[in-house]
């Protein structure tokens, strides 16, 4: 087993990462729509849209935020005209969250950015074997659980 001094050029190097991750998730980029969009906007309205309409309570779920979250993002969304709240037919009182032509142009556009900004660390995800692929899955599991004890 390795020590913790062993061990703490790699715990530095994700550090890095995450600092860095830190600064894009403050950083908004246009996805060709002519609007600016946080990473936590596009990812809510990339969720919207793959679940082709979702309320406030299983967007909460997903991102492990508060309700009062989601209400405020959906809300800056929905002024960029990138969703549109409706009543959930089904039940009355909810609201049901989807996404206008404007806001499926960016998702498709966030896909383009990703596979473009990421095409090298997706090329080397691709050509690792079966079991190196696993320990990496394995590994982003295990750094959220890690993350999720700094959260307590």
């Amino acid at each position: 087993m390795r020590t913790f001094e062993e061990m703490t050029p790699v715990l530095r190097e994700f550090s890095r990462a995450m600092s860095k991750y830190a600064i894009l998730d403050r950083k908004a980029f246009d996805f060709g729509i002519g609007i600016k969009l946080f990473p936590a906007e596009i990812h809510m309205l990339t969720a919207i849209e793959q679940k082709n309409g979702i309320g406030v309570t299983e967007l909460a779920e997903e991102f492990r935020i508060t309700k009062g979250a989601v209400s405020q993002l959906v809300a800056k969304l929905a002024k960029k005209e990138l969703v549109l709240k409706t009543t959930n037919p089904e039940h009355g009182s909810r609201v049901l969250i989807k996404v206008t032509d404007l806001g499926r142009t960016a998702c498709q556009h966030h896909v383009e950015f990703h596979k473009k900004h990421d095409k090298e660390f997706f090329e080397y995800l691709g050509q690792l074997d079966e079991n190196s692929y696993e320990i990496i899955r394995k590994m982003g599991q295990q750094m959220n659980l890690w993350m999720d004890n700094y959260l307590k």
